[in-house]
């Protein structure tokens, strides 16, 4: 009976992997060329107070960028701002779009004219069967939505006054109602940070197998 067990297993496994779904991620960002990132200085991580989302993150991101080898990151509320080097703002939020779907249908029919007469060389001929079209008969119209995750980094210098890096991550089209997909665009994005070139593409991001779509 082991064998069948094992049997079911693998059975199961196999499900499970077939329905795996992959996370429709993009990746944009701008930078100055000029600038050159100093990982040992100061970096405060700032967002709007009252945005929870962001803050819950913060953590996070903090993680993250440590892991990229920055050595001194805070939080708002540990550094005054005229003590970082760099300013980073933070925001994670969603973005719904409303848009018109249209469907139209056709169907083929009598457009009520019983004669149609025409030369045939010297002969005149007339043809009485009703003439049939191809018409417009119907059309139904409803409104669908769009929703895009995004995780923005907006990087300042306090030095100089000015931006220097802008990244926006974000992930789009079906997403299965995954609860991670705000964890796993902060890590996609931040490791995807190249701090040499700005960059512009989509990728894929496999979600569980256990995780399936409708």
């Amino acid at each position: 009976m082991n064998w069948l067990k094992q049997l079911a297993l693998i059975m199961t496994f196999l499900i499970f992997a077939g329905c795996a779904n992959n996370l429709q991620m993009g990746y944009y960002s701008v930078l100055d060329k000029e600038y050159r990132f100093n990982i040992n200085a100061p970096v405060l991580i700032m967002h709007d107070v009252n945005d929870l989302l962001s803050a819950y993150y913060t953590d996070l991101v903090i993680y993250e960028l440590t892991k990229r080898g920055f050595t001194s990151i805070y939080k708002q509320t540990e550094l005054p701002i005229h003590r970082a080097r760099n300013v980073i703002f933070l925001r994670l939020y969603k973005d719904v779009k409303s848009y018109p779907s249209v469907s139209y249908n056709y169907s083929i029919v009598n457009d009520g004219v019983v004669s149609s007469c025409y030369f045939y060389g010297e002969k005149f001929f007339c043809d009485n069967a009703p003439q049939k079209s191809f018409n417009l008969t119907d059309f139904t119209q409803r409104m669908d939505y769009s929703l895009t995750y995004h995780f923005t980094l907006d990087w300042y210098d306090t030095h100089t006054k000015r931006r220097v890096l802008y990244v926006d991550g974000r992930a789009y089209g079906k997403t299965c109602g995954y609860s991670y997909i705000f964890r796993d665009l902060v890590y996609q994005t931040i490791n995807r940070i190249d701090f040499t070139r700005e960059e512009q593409y989509t990728f894929n991001s496999p979600m569980p197998h256990y995780w399936t779509c409708d």
